[in-house]
């Protein structure tokens, strides 16, 4: 006669609670993983932006582009009654593809205002990420000399941040990290001056 063996149920129930423990170990460092990817992503976009950046000011004889710096609200800075996005500005410049304006963790915020509310900033604002304000029509040399008067101390291209995320997506506000820049030069991090 043979005889069949299975699993007993204490057996089972070793194997699941195994199973349980190294799901428990193994999700949290997932999703640190998933959380350091779209920080990634979103550096990417950014040094796809500053590329576009750099072909703009050579096409422009070095000159920043006229943006507002919130469209869907008004067209502050500018004057006049119709805003400009900087998306609108530089999507010929990055390859015409607007995905490089959005970044992963831009997402619908229900604490948005009207007539925002409910809506991301990419949604709203063709992008994630915020043109500083003032830089329009502006030289990096006249750029670089009016801050420097500002501070008291020489300012360097690496120095200048053009873009950065509207808000603070990747962390709680004040934590390292919340939110990437996107400098002149075309290098993307965290706020440095």
């Amino acid at each position: 006669m043979s005889t069949r063996r299975a699993f007993t149920l204490i057996e089972l129930l070793v194997v699941i609670s195994v199973l349980a423990l190294l799901m428990s170990v193994l999700l949290p460092a997932l999703r640190g993983a998933r959380t350091q990817a779209k920080r990634t992503a979103c550096a990417s976009n950014l040094r796809q932006i500053g590329i576009g950046f750099q072909e703009y000011l050579s096409d422009s004889r070095g000159r920043m582009p006229y943006a507002s710096q919130m469209p869907s609200v008004s067209p502050l800075p500018l004057q006049g009654d119709r805003p400009i996005f900087i998306a609108d500005v530089l999507l010929g410049s990055v390859g015409g593809e607007p995905k490089v304006f959005r970044c992963p963790n831009d997402f619908a915020d229900s604490g948005r205002l009207e007539p925002n509310a409910g809506k991301s900033y990419y949604e709203s604002e063709k992008s994630s990420y915020e043109y500083r304000r003032g830089l329009g029509g502006q030289s990096l040399d006249e750029l670089a000399k009016r801050m420097s008067g500002r501070s008291s101390r020489v300012i360097a291209d690496n120095m200048i941040y053009i873009m950065r995320d509207y808000f603070n997506f990747h962390a709680a506000a004040g934590e390292p990290g919340a939110r990437r820049y996107l400098y002149v030069d075309g290098h993307v991090t965290d706020y440095e001056n």
